[in-house]
Formats: structure tokens, sequence, C-alpha cells
């Protein structure tokens, strides 16, 4: 760019020159008697200048000859690169154009492929639908008939048990109505078996009064008495183990007393040492049973199986007893 600005104000200035030759031409055309010395001389020096610019202008167009040229084989070298660029470019494009092709290719065969398995995924879900949808319905029916089983069943166990509950209430009361009806007789003939035995005892005394005193002196019989001792102790337990709302339990008590009096009358006395603490030496026979209930070495008599029988403050039975011992 620069160089053609140089070229053109060389032309410029050439183009003035070439003007003022030709007018110093013409008037040096006229006769040189009448131009003045000075301006010949300029004349000369014009037109030598005018020379030398015919030669810069040769010049000028001698290198702007050879700058077209490596211009023109620039601008035809820089057009077949341009050329190889656009070459190499329309072929980068049909490949891209080809890969484009494939991938849109690709990609309908995707959309196809995703369709179909769409279309299968609403044909599997529409079938397990329809199955979870039977499946439930028949899960429902079966609960309600399980439902309605279980209450049928629970109802029918209520009715069961109420009944059961009523006939065992029913059999308890029974039962205990039994049970306290037998009490009841047990104490009745502890009463009756009282009262006969204070009759014998009265009989044995009215005997003992019309007896000789011979007979009196000898060593008394103790059989009955020992006897006596015995039922009047199984009485006396088989007393504190009923209940105390028993009906006959103060006549019996009452009877058992009036016993034990005729006895104790008659010089007899019946020792209990249920619940006593046990010594070593006692005049008893024990049974020693361990018990975790009592403290260690504590000894308690807990259960008398036979009395101990005194006649006149003499012991003339030893009790038999079980001592339970910590």
């Amino acid at each position: 760019m620069i160089e053609y600005l140089r070229m053109k104000n060389s032309m410029k200035r050439i183009a003035v020159l070439i003007v003022l030759g030709g007018l110093f031409g013409h008037v040096s055309a006229a006769s040189n008697d009448q131009i003045p010395q000075d301006i010949r001389v300029k004349f000369v020096e014009v037109e030598q200048l005018n020379q030398q610019t015919l030669e810069q202008l040769k010049q000028i167009k001698t290198e702007s000859l050879k700058q077209q040229q490596a211009l023109s084989a620039k601008i035809v070298e820089q057009d077949e690169q341009h050329q190889l660029q656009i070459k190499t470019l329309n072929d980068e494009i049909k490949v891209l154009e080809a890969q484009l092709q494939e991938s849109i290719k690709a990609h309908a065969q995707t959309v196809e492929k995703l369709n179909q398995l769409n279309k299968t995924t609403a044909d599997t879900t529409a079938t397990i639908n329809d199955s979870i949808a039977t499946r439930t319905i028949a899960a429902l029916i079966g609960l309600f008939l399980a439902l309605a089983l279980i209450a049928a069943s629970y109802f029918l166990l209520r009715k069961r048990q109420n009944q059961s509950s009523e006939d065992l209430s029913s059999q308890v009361k029974l039962a205990l109505d039994n049970v306290r009806q037998t009490e009841e007789n047990i104490v009745k003939s502890d009463i009756q078996l009282a009262d006969r035995l204070h009759e014998v005892l009265i009989q044995l005394k009215e005997q003992a009064k019309v007896t000789p005193m011979v007979q009196q002196n000898s060593e008394p019989d103790h059989s009955l008495p020992l006897k006596l001792a015995d039922e009047i102790h199984r009485m006396r337990k088989r007393l504190a183990a009923l209940p105390e709302d028993t009906k006959g339990l103060k006549p019996l008590s009452k009877s058992l007393e009036r016993l034990e009096d005729e006895l104790s009358e008659q010089g007899y006395e019946i020792i209990d040492h249920t619940g006593a603490e046990y010594i070593e030496n006692m005049s008893i026979k024990a049974q020693v049973i361990p018990s975790d209930e009592l403290e260690n070495g504590q000894s308690i008599i807990t259960k008398v199986i036979v009395p101990q029988v005194n006649f006149n403050g003499v012991m003339i039975r030893m009790a038999d007893v079980e001592v339970s011992v910590g």
C-alpha cells in the first residue's frame, strides 16, 4: 500500500514535469534571441529534469511491472492456497455431512427403538397393572373372607367361652357348695362324736364311783383316755383348718371344751407343742425337717402327730412331733 502511494505521488510529479517540459518546448520554439539567458538556463535544467523524470518513470514502470508480476504470482499462489483450503473444507464438510447422516440415521434408529421400548413398557405396565388389580381384588376378597371368618370364630369362641365360663362358674359354685356342705357335715359329725365321747366319759365316771376300792387303788387303764386325746387332737386340727364362717364351728368348739374339761376333771391333760421352740433333751419324739423359712440355728415344732398326755401331772405318753430347723 505504501509503495502504491509513493508511485502515485511520483506519477503526479512526472505529469507536472511533462506539462512544464511541453510548455518550455513551446517556448523554445520561439526565437532564442528573444529568451533571456537565465530563462534559457532554467529551460535546460527543466529539460534535464524532464529527462531524469522520464528515466525514473521508466524505472517506476519497470518496478511496477515487476511488482505487478510478483503480486500476480502471489495472488495466484494465494488463490491456489485458497482453492486448496476450499477443497479441504469441502472434503471436511462432506465428511461431516456423512457423519451427520449417520448420526441422523442412528438417532432415527434410537428413536424407533425408544418408541418400541416405550410401547413394550406400556404393554408390560398395563399387564402388570391388570395383574395387580386382579391380585388386589383377590387379596381384598380373601382378606374380607378371613376377617369374616375371624369375626365368626371370635363370636363363636366368645359364646363358647361365656358358656364355658358360666358352666365353670356353676361347677365351681357347685363344688364350693359341696365342699361347704362337706365341711358342715364334718362339723356335725365331730359335734356328734364329741357329745358321744362326753357321754362315754360321764358313764366311765359314774362307773368309777361304784367300783370297789381295791380296783381303784390298782393302776388305771389309760387306753380310752389316750384314744380320746388323739380324737380331740384330730378334731382340733380339723377345726383350725375350716373357714371361720363354716356353720357349726362354735358348737363344735364348745363340745371339745366340755370334753377336755371332763378329761381334766379325771386327771388327764393334753399338751399341744405346736409352735413351741424345740430344745434338745426335751421328752418328745422329734423328726427334724430342714426349712429355708427359719433363721440359721432356729428350731420350731411345726407339727404334732401325737400329742403329749399327762395324768395327774405325770407324762403317760410322749409326744410325736416334726421339728423345722433353719
